[in-house]
Parts: structure tokens; sequence; C-alpha cells
């Protein structure tokens, strides 16, 4: 019998020697939301990209779950859930708070489909004066 160990989660990272400035705080709850969703929604593999340059960072998590069924306007209203089960686990807030961190960060919250399935949520910070 073989034994399952869980998900893989991979953690590719673009080097840059420019420096990116931006809020701590808002950049790791975003991203907490994106990786929390993938491995609840993810059946093996989660991807973790990020590209950093001066003006903009990027964290694009992607999953091989069944993707997104709806569009993004829908995903990221508050209290969303797909699932009544899920509802109990949590309150459908991490996409909406999310893509009102991405934008109150000047950047924004891109939610799409892998063409093998699974979800694609790229989060965009812009530079921090």
């Amino acid at each position: 019998m073989e034994k399952e160990y869980g998900k893989q989660c991979m953690l590719q990272v673009s080097e840059s020697k420019e420096e990116f400035y931006g809020d701590k705080e808002i950049i790791l709850e975003v991203t907490e939301n994106l990786l929390s969703n993938a491995l609840r929604h993810g059946k093996r593999q989660i991807i973790i990209m990020v590209k950093a340059g001066y003006e903009k960072l990027s964290i694009c998590v992607m999953d091989d779950g069944d993707g997104f069924r709806e569009d993004a306007e829908k995903i990221t209203e508050a209290f969303y859930g797909q699932n009544v089960k899920d509802s109990l686990k949590h309150a459908g807030l991490g996409m909406y708070i999310s893509r009102l961190y991405c934008e109150k960060h000047g950047g924004k919250l891109v939610l799409g489909n892998d063409e093998q399935g699974g979800a694609v949520v790229t989060a965009i910070f812009c530079r921090i004066a």
C-alpha cells in the first residue's frame, strides 16, 4: 500500500538585484490567503512563483485542483463560497480581502484556470514610494 504524504509545494523565485518596497503585512496576508486556498483545493501539487522588480512584485499561486467555475468578479465578492460544506471552515472573505489589498497597494488580483486544470491566482503589488 502506497503511503500518502500530502501535497507538494514548489517555490520558484526569479532573481533580481532590484529592490521592491511594499507593505510587508499586506503582502504576507495576501500570500497566506492564496496559499491556504491552493492547499484546500489542490490535489497533489502547488506551485508558487515570485517575481520582484523595482516597480512591481507578483506572486502567482497555481494548484492542480478543479479550478474556478465562476468569473473573477463573483469569486472576489465578500462571503463567496462554492461549497456549502466549505463555508463551515471559512467565511469566504480571503479572495475579497486579497483583491482589496492588492488594489490598495496599486496592483490587482488576477484569477484564471490553467490549461491542464487547476486555479492560477496572481497577486500584483506596485511599489510604494
